[in-house]
């Protein structure tokens, strides 16, 4: 098995078992769980955030764009009217694939499924992006709490993301967070919706996975007029997450 197109520690959802695919549709809506435990990872779903994973049910891969054959899709970017679609000259960062947690416009989808990477042995630091973290003019909102679990499971640190469309447009954009510790003790990770807006239509878009490090700042798309979002999103998660992991000192949550 190989972990992404792009190197042997990051995965970006291009490549899944050596396959990269033609065409976009080649892979969409496959189920994803242990397709990358040479990385020492599995992903899953955890509704009930107990930090182990939910047996039959997992994330799924998901290609960008939409059609009228699958009306399952992860985000809808509404300043250009389209679904899993990003913002422009963001196409080649999100690529054709991301992976999903959730099924928006499914009207069964009661529940937020939480997604939940584990690790086999842990790590000190990890990063990725979420996508798309909307909000509306009637408050409802989109929010992300990524939480880094320790060996018994119990929530050892955590980051939240902005609240979507309060102060920063993420509509098509990626938020980028990261974990970085001065041991290896997080086991896993857990996506953790605390927003106001219902599971229904709320969907997590997650790529660019970093496994066991921070991703190369150089690598992660820079602050321009058209994405002032990343100068809260990607260096304000820095130094929120250095505020909380001295909280977490103080708190003893280690």
């Amino acid at each position: 098995m190989v972990a992404s197109s792009a190197s042997a520690q990051f995965i970006d959802f291009e490549a899944i078992d050596g396959i990269l695919p033609d065409g976009s549709e080649a892979l969409d809506d496959l189920k994803i769980t242990d397709q990358f435990s040479s990385l020492g990872v599995t992903f899953g779903i955890d509704a009930n955030l107990d930090g182990i994973a939910d047996l039959g049910k997992s994330p799924i891969l998901e290609a960008v764009g939409y059609s009228n054959k699958d009306k399952i899709y992860a985000f809808s970017n509404g300043s250009i009217g389209k679904k899993d679609t990003v913002a422009p000259s963001l196409e080649s960062r999100l690529g054709k694939f991301f992976l999903r947690a959730g099924e928006v416009g499914k009207t069964k989808n009661k529940k937020q499924l939480s997604l939940l990477i584990t690790y086999d042995s842990p790590t000190s630091g990890a990063s990725g992006e979420i996508w798309d973290i909307d909000g509306s003019d009637d408050f409802k909102h989109e929010q992300w709490r990524i939480e880094a679990l320790g060996q018994d499971l119990s929530v050892i640190d955590f980051v939240d993301s902005p609240i979507g469309g309060k102060d920063v447009n993420l509509d098509g954009k990626p938020w980028f967070w990261f974990f970085e510790r001065d041991v290896a003790d997080i086991n896993a990770i857990r996506f953790n919706a605390i927003g106001s807006r219902d599971a229904k239509h709320t969907g997590l878009a997650f790529d660019n996975f970093s496994v066991r490090s921070v991703e190369n700042s150089e690598t992660v798309p820079e602050p321009t007029s058209v994405l002032s979002l990343l100068a809260f999103g990607t260096f304000g998660t820095m130094l929120l997450k250095r505020k909380q992991g001295k909280t977490s000192e103080k708190l003893g949550i280690n």
